[in-house]
């Protein structure tokens, strides 16, 4: 989540569930990864004319639910 630093506090989300056989989610085996994600979360034009950016900050909030994960 994106969060919005003005007084509207109109946060940005996204969320996805990975696919545990993709190879984006095991140990990697080169330099990285497979990308993996939101790659179109946000435009530059909105963190531009929002509040999003304060101070050249930004604050992402990232929550994992592990919920239905095997246990160790």
């Amino acid at each position: 989540m994106l969060m919005d630093q003005g007084p509207s506090r109109k946060h940005l989300g996204d969320a996805f569930k990975p696919d545990p056989h993709s190879s984006s989610f095991r140990r990697p085996t080169a330099e990285m990864n497979i990308a993996s994600g939101c790659p179109l979360f946000v435009a530059q034009s909105i963190l531009d004319a929002g509040n999003y950016i304060k101070d050249d900050t930004i604050f992402i909030k990232v929550t994992v639910d592990t919920s239905d994960l095997p246990d160790p």
